[in-house]
C-alpha cells in the first residue's frame, strides 16, 4: 500500500480559475479523499482527463483564502498507461531545446547507444550538476541548466530529457510523488522509451525510484505543472507534501543500474 498527501493555502484576490495536477493517475486502483474550500466554505470541484491518464482537479474560486487537501491511497496499476506515439517526445518543446543540443550530445555521448547512452548521460548529470533552489529560475531550459550545471528536480529532468531526444531516444516528463524523498515535496523524473517500454531516469538519486507514484506525464515541466491558476493573481501561502510505501525500506538509496518502471 503506496500513499499520498498534498495540502496547500493559497491567497486570491479574485474569482480563479484553478487546474491541480495532484491526484495519481487514473491508471491506478486508488481511495481518494478531496477537500476545497475558501475562507472555509466548502467549493465544488470536478475531475477531467487528460493525456497520459492525468486527471485534472478543476474549479473556480471567489476572493479569498484557498485551502486544498488530497490525500490517497493506492496498490498499483489496474491496466497499462495510455502512452500515447514516442515520435511526439522526440521534438523541441518550451523547456526542452534538444535540436540545440545535438552537437554537444553527438560529441560526448556520440560512442554509445540505447540503455548505455542514457546511463552515461544520467551519470554525467549526476556528477557534474548542483543541485540548489538558488540555481534554479521558473524559465530556465534544458539549454539554461546545463549551462548553469544545477537547479532542482525539474532542471535535472529538462536536462536529461534534452540529451536523450538530442540522441534520438524519445525522452518526456512525469511529475511523481516520491516515498523516500527527503525533504518531502512533489518531485520530478525523466522517461525514456527503449525496447517498446519506458524506463524512469532521475538524476537527483533523491529517491528510490520503484516506489514512485505518477501524476501527471508530458513534454515539460509547462505541462505537467501542479498548480496551474488563470484570471486572478494568486499568492502560495503555505504547501506541505508527504508520501509513504509500506514495501520501502527505512533510509533506502535508488539503485541507480536497476532498468525501473513505474507502476
Amino acid at each position: 500500500m503506496r500513499t499520498a498527501h498534498a495540502t496547500f493555502s493559497m491567497s486570491l484576490v479574485g474569482e480563479t480559475d484553478v487546474n491541480l495536477l495532484v491526484l495519481p493517475a487514473e491508471a491506478y486502483a486508488s481511495d481518494d479523499q478531496i477537500s476545497v474550500s475558501v475562507d472555509g466554505a466548502p467549493l465544488e470541484w470536478q475531475i477531467a482527463p487528460a493525456a497520459h491518464d492525468t486527471r485534472q482537479l478543476l474549479f473556480t474560486a471567489p476572493a479569498g483564502r484557498l485551502d486544498v487537501d488530497v490525500r490517497t491511497s493506492l496498490e498499483g496499476l489496474t491496466r497499462p498507461l495510455d502512452d500515447g506515439d514516442p515520435a511526439r517526445y522526440l521534438e523541441d518543446s518550451r523547456y526542452v531545446e534538444a535540436s540545440a543540443l545535438r552537437g554537444f550530445v553527438d560529441e560526448r555521448f556520440g560512442r554509445v547507444a540505447g540503455f548505455d547512452a542514457i546511463a552515461a548521460m544520467r551519470q554525467w548529470i549526476a556528477r557534474g550538476f548542483t543541485y540548489s533552489p538558488a540555481l534554479s529560475g521558473i524559465d530556465d531550459t534544458a539549454v539554461t541548466s546545463l549551462e548553469k550545471s544545477g537547479g532542482m528536480c525539474r532542471d535535472y529532468a529538462h536536462v536529461m530529457i534534452g540529451l536523450a531526444r538530442a540522441a534520438g531516444i524519445p525522452a518526456r516528463y512525469v511529475g511523481v510523488y516520491a516515498p523516500g524523498l527527503q525533504p518531502p515535496d512533489f518531485h520530478a523524473v525523466a522517461e525514456v522509451h527503449l525496447d517498446g517500454e519506458w524506463w524512469v531516469v532521475d538524476a537527483t538519486g533523491l529517491a528510490p525510484r520503484q516506489s514512485l507514484i505518477r501524476i501527471a506525464t508530458g513534454a515539460d515541466a509547462l505541462e505537467t505543472a501542479w498548480a496551474t491558476t488563470m484570471r486572478s493573481p494568486v499568492v502560495l501561502q503555505s504547501v506541505m507534501v508527504r508520501a509513504s510505501d509500506d514495501a520501502l525500506e527505512e533510509g533506502a538509496v535508488d539503485d541507480v543500474g536497476a532498468r525501473v518502471r513505474i507502476a
